[in-house]
């Protein structure tokens, strides 16, 4: 059959063959396998439904049920050292026109609030809030929206930026011209975000790199600093903690390091007398 997808008010009727079908659509459509499975749970949860209202059988929900969920790979993104952030940032600072203000406060943001490519262009200067030194993420993923707060050196650039951009309303972050004039309506595009940052930290030496691997950056370090997971999690707005444990890229080093530093007390070194 040829099943309309959109059509979320036949999803209790969906059975086996269905549900093939309905994948190898997401799938051609580009669909990561995490958030397939996360479309077959939430079908099938449907199904259930149906069927304790008597909408739908047993047998149809049996059958969904042995329907196994894709298999993913790990994240293939890996997060930067603080030696490859150093570099990335004193390349940066070379650049001192009015663009080169303006990228320099946008990494700083990233790297400073995990925020996604997508949050970071939707910012408007109302989002920010220089008492709290916040930036107020309205539609995040899943349209949820939350609060992340800038570390000190991420304020700082982007009150330089500020400075250059004016207080005026319009996006946080906008297109300057070759005059210096700055665009204050219109937003930038996620592909030149993306463009942006495959360039310089190619220029660093860091290859295939994409706008999340300084969301996962930004999620190592912190768990590094020993931020417990679940605060991470509401930083990163992942709604799930594990979602927040596949972007740990912590390495053996920072295990062997965490076991030379476990300790008991006064009972360290005599557990096996």
């Amino acid at each position: 059959m040829n099943w309309p997808v959109d059509d979320v008010s036949r999803f209790n009727q969906v059975n086996y063959q269905d549900m093939l079908q309905i994948r190898a659509m997401l799938q051609h459509a580009g669909w990561a396998a995490r958030s397939i499975n996360r479309a077959q749970v939430a079908i099938r949860n449907i199904v259930k439904i149906a069927v304790m209202m008597k909408l739908a059988d047993s047998e149809q929900l049996s059958q969904l049920s042995s329907l196994s969920q894709l298999k993913h790979a790990e994240y293939p993104g890996t997060a930067l050292t603080q030696k490859q952030v150093q570099a990335l940032f004193a390349l940066l600072e070379r650049s001192r026109t009015e663009t080169g203000i303006r990228n320099i406060s946008m990494f700083a943001v990233l790297l400073g609030t995990g925020l996604r490519r997508s949050e970071l262009v939707a910012l408007e200067l109302k989002d920010f809030d220089a008492n709290k030194q916040a930036l107020l993420v309205r539609n995040g993923k899943g349209n949820k929206s939350r609060t992340v707060f800038l570390p000190d050196w991420s304020l700082n650039h982007l009150k330089n930026w500020l400075t250059l951009r004016s207080r005026q309303p319009g996006y946080l972050f906008c297109p300057v011209q070759a005059s210096g004039k700055v665009k204050l309506t219109t937003g930038l595009s996620v592909w030149l975000v993306l463009r942006l940052v495959k360039t310089k930290l190619q220029r660093i030496g860091v290859e295939n790199a994409s706008p999340h691997d300084l969301r996962r950056t930004f999620i190592t370090r912190l768990l590094e600093q020993n931020v417990d997971l679940n605060t991470v999690r509401q930083m990163a707005g992942h709604a799930s903690i594990t979602t927040t444990t596949i972007y740990d890229k912590r390495d053996m080093q920072f295990m062997q390091q965490a076991a030379r530093s476990l300790s008991y007390g006064s009972s360290n070194g005599n557990s096996g007398r």
